[in-house]
């Protein structure tokens, strides 16, 4: 048997892949299906192929002799089909089992678990839409692996019952065999959108500890395309061939070339003009070939390109060596290297252009994100400048810039553009430091050892987006991180992100030769990280796919809040606690907490409230004395009568406890009494946890005796994902009951 047909998907990202999904269709099914669950999951998982192959099985491959494990064998066609189809995804793109995950939906779903119970290295998961129900209780010994599996499935699914469905799990559960199910009442065969979100999610979850990928050392051509930011392009025999005033309809559009500006607007690399025609005639030709807007500051007139450029550069705040100049014409290619002696050149005519064009767009294939927009923002603030009767100060004042800063479990969320950020960074990274991928959620993970701050930027130009980031070292408060994009020059962004760093550490160490002070200008207005502002940014930013309007669990540890949900994978489906929005206990007894959203599942860490601070003033005496515990029992009243559930990560039990936490109310005594007072309130109610972190979390692994280090805020995380994971099992259960 051979694949009939095959469709993959590449990852977002454009780069190599770190997993794939493989979902395996029969002829007759419904791969439509399939193939709009591959484009729904799509942006969650920019690093993921998603393979699509029809293997031609027929309906009947699901019948009875698939019923049971080792029924496979019954049809080596199709088990060596698969087996090949695998081969081949783990060849091509160097992928291994546990990073592969297997779905299928209906008649296949017997077929696809089975081949993965026997595969003798591990799936990194099994997804199984609805189908009919499979044994593996007679058939142990062909159990060669257990990946984790999830089966969802309706109610009304005419393939398999209720209760058919249930002894498979139980047949499952019975060979320790990691299953979880989500179980649709009223629900036929259809994919539908819970369903949908539920494999999703487990997915993160079940890929989360994966082995990391052998790192691959970057091409010669990668390295040297890496470093450019705009390429100019000229027009006439450049971009198209002919030139525009000799007829404009005789000319031939260079299709790549256009491609490839489009390709590279998508992937953070943008494109000007500097051209010698007429600018009104070449508007409309490029308007025409729907490319006009794929430009910023475009540069259209008869003047010399080597002045031309110069100034283009520097309206545009970068620096000659980031930008790619491209000319068919080697005197204004000579011209402009003469103007700008640091600027990259290169011939339209030669066979190089186009292989270097191919080498720009591999090295930046991992952004995804456009900045046309932002330097469209710009082009208006250089060109209104130019026309403004009054100094600059005056000018900046009439800008209204706005910023808002956020630190510690906020910037999990933004951790790519940051690393970005900092190492694409040249002019303004004063302290030229770069980051290694996935660093920057490790950094932030221990915020009393290294705090971070980002700041968010826009004006009556329009929203800028994230464009500066300071890391500090707590202790000795040192800067260790400092860098903002080029588009924020001269507009006092960096004093402001400093103005913040200086109000969190008193002797903030800023070098002299910075050349900036810590006071906010006074034509900035700043903003903190309320709720109102992170939604406004979130909704500018676009691409961050987080649970929106309707979490399915919120995380209520501060500043840690972010650590735990992204370590868990289950950042998606997550509302998070961050300064300034957080829950602390003590709103038990205002009524504070009646404004505050709490989803069907809670994960609340006791740490925020062994602060004296977060009670109300003169109460410091009364926390020990029953108003903790009266809170607490207040607390889980009301979640038990909205329905919630509650899991409590409590502190770790044997840190050493430093004065400076002494002073602020945190002391051994309170730690151990806030973890009794829990472990007593989840051995009465039902809906109620304790996760007691002492015997796994020593105190080595604790930054302070509040703050966890990030391995140990990992295996928190593990255990919060199978708390999450377990509880949505049993929902389902009884749900089926």
């Amino acid at each position: 048997m051979k694949v009939r047909y095959d469709s993959k998907l590449i990852p977002q990202k454009g780069e190599k892949p770190s997993f794939a999904f493989v979902f395996l269709h029969a002829e007759n099914g419904e791969d439509l299906d399939l193939r709009t669950l591959a484009e729904r999951w799509r942006p969650h998982f920019p690093d993921t192929l998603f393979a699509l192959p029809v293997f031609g099985i027929s309906a009947d491959a699901g019948g009875p002799g698939l019923a049971t494990v080792g029924g496979i064998e019954e049809d080596t066609g199709v088990k060596e089909a698969i087996d090949a189809y695998i081969a081949e995804v783990r060849h091509d793109w160097g992928l291994p089992n546990e990073r592969i995950a297997l779905i299928s939906r209906g008649e296949l779903t017997p077929l696809t678990a089975i081949y993965g119970l026997e595969a003798a290295e591990r799936f990194g998961a099994i997804i199984g839409f609805g189908g009919p129900a499979f044994l593996v209780g007679e058939n142990e010994a062909h159990v060669k692996s257990r990946p984790p599996m999830l089966l969802v499935h309706g109610q009304l699914d005419p393939s398999c019952d209720p209760a058919a469905f249930l002894r498979m799990l139980l047949s499952l559960e019975g060979q320790q065999v990691p299953v979880s199910s989500c179980f649709r009442p009223g629900v036929g065969q259809e994919i539908e959108n819970y369903g949908a979100d539920a494999a999703m999610f487990f997915l993160k979850g079940a890929l989360s500890n994966s082995a990391p990928l052998p790192q691959v050392e970057k091409s010669e051509t990668t390295r040297a395309a890496a470093p450019v930011k705009l390429i100019i392009w000229d027009l006439d025999e450049t971009l198209w061939s002919g030139t525009l005033d000799e007829g404009g309809d005789t000319l031939i559009l260079n299709e790549a070339r256009a491609q490839t500006i489009r390709q590279l607007n998508g992937h953070g690399v943008v494109s000007a003009i500097c051209s010698k025609n007429d600018f009104e005639l070449a508007k409309r030709k490029l308007e025409k070939l729907g490319l006009w807007d794929e430009f910023v500051f475009p540069r259209i007139s008869f003047e010399p390109k080597g002045p031309a450029i110069k100034a283009l550069i520097d309206q545009m705040q970068l620096r000659p060596q980031n930008c790619l100049f491209i000319d068919d014409n080697d005197i204004n290619l000579a011209e402009a290297k003469s103007v700008v002696p640091k600027l990259q050149v290169l011939n339209a005519k030669t066979g190089e252009c186009d292989q270097r064009l191919a080498g720009i767009v591999a090295a930046n294939s991992h952004i995804s994100k456009s900045r046309v927009a932002e330097y469209r923002n710009l082009e208006k603030r250089v060109d209104e400048a130019k026309e403004f009767k009054g100094d600059r100060e005056q000018f900046l004042h009439s800008c209204n810039i706005e910023v808002a800063f956020a630190n510690s479990s906020d910037l999990v969320d933004f951790a790519s553009r940051i690393e970005e950020l900092v190492n694409r960074s040249n002019q303004l990274n004063y302290l030229k430091t770069r980051v290694s991928p996935g660093s920057i959620v490790d950094f932030v993970a221990e915020p009393s050892l290294r705090e971070g701050f980002a700041v968010f930027a826009w004006d009556r130009f329009g929203y800028h987006g994230l464009v500066g980031f300071i890391g500090v070292d707590v202790k000795t408060e040192k800067i260790l991180h400092m860098a903002f994009s080029c588009r924020i020059m001269h507009m006092g962004i960096e004093n402001a992100l400093l103005a913040r760093a200086a109000q969190r550490f008193d002797n903030l160490l800023v070098p002299s030769e910075f050349g900036l002070d810590t006071k906010l200008p006074p034509w900035i207005k700043a903003h903190a990280f309320d709720h109102s502002i992170r939604q406004k940014i979130v909704a500018e930013e676009g691409n961050l796919n987080r649970a929106g309007a309707q979490p399915e669990i919120r995380f209520m540890a501060n500043c840690q809040s972010g650590i735990f949900s992204h370590y868990s994978g289950l950042r998606d489906v997550a509302e998070i606690d961050s300064v300034p929005r957080i829950f602390a206990m003590s709103m038990m007894l205002n009524g504070q907490f009646k404004q505050q959203h709490f989803p069907r599942l809670v994960v609340h860490y006791l740490g925020t409230d062994l602060y004296n601070i977060y009670w109300p003033p003169g109460t410091s005496a009364l926390i020990e004395k029953g108003l903790y515990l009266h809170c607490c029992e207040q607390f889980c009243q009301f979640l038990k009568d909205q329905g919630s559930e509650l899991l409590v990560v409590g502190g770790q039990g044997d840190a050493d406890v430093d004065h400076e936490h002494i002073i602020r109310g945190v002391t051994r005594e309170r730690i151990s009494l806030f973890n009794t007072i829990w472990q007593i309130l989840a051995d009465r109610n039902d809906h109620v946890k304790f996760l007691d972190v002492t015997p796994f979390v020593g105190s080595d692994r604790m930054a302070d005796c509040v703050h966890f280090r990030a391995d140990a805020s990992r295996d928190i995380a593990d255990r919060i994902r199978d708390w999450y994971i377990a509880t949505l099992n049993s929902q389902a259960r009884q749900q089926v009951a």
